[in-house]
């Protein structure tokens, strides 16, 4: 089954006096009015199951990720304790949604990206996922 999850973590530095503790980067609502994570969570829609979609973030942003993305419950927000960089974060994600599904394929995504257009990042997701599941040895990655 595929399964998704979208990291929202980092410290968001470059978009100071924007981003405040209270509100880190990725909840921002810059972007016509949304956050840049309510826009990737709407990314992934027609790709992944919504039972199967995850975002992992620090846990102290929990109420604040539920409130951004209407259909997340508790059990697929991943509440980091202390950031400790995209491995872990990778790690646990993985950790969790091999717990859940052992046979998963498994997508890892950043909140901080805006990915025109949208049809041929669907695309390019699929093709993703159905090349692992041929063959689950494998790792695709993307990038420009």
């Amino acid at each position: 089954m595929r399964h998704a999850m979208i990291m929202a973590g980092g410290s968001g530095t470059r978009l100071w006096p924007m981003r405040r503790r209270e509100v880190p980067t990725q909840l921002l609502r810059f972007v016509g009015g949304r956050s840049l994570l309510s826009i990737a969570a709407d990314r992934i829609r027609t790709l992944v199951p919504e039972a199967n979609r995850y975002v992992c973030a620090g846990e102290a942003y929990r109420a604040l990720i539920r409130a951004d993305i209407p259909w997340i419950d508790d059990a697929h927000v991943l509440g980091e304790p202390v950031g400790r960089d995209t491995v872990n974060a990778v790690a646990f994600g993985a950790a969790v949604t091999a717990r859940r599904d052992p046979d998963a394929v498994f997508a890892v995504l950043t909140s901080d990206h805006l990915i025109a257009p949208q049809a041929e990042f669907e695309r390019a997701m699929d093709l993703g996922f159905r090349l692992v599941e041929a063959a689950p040895s494998r790792l695709v990655t993307f990038a420009l």
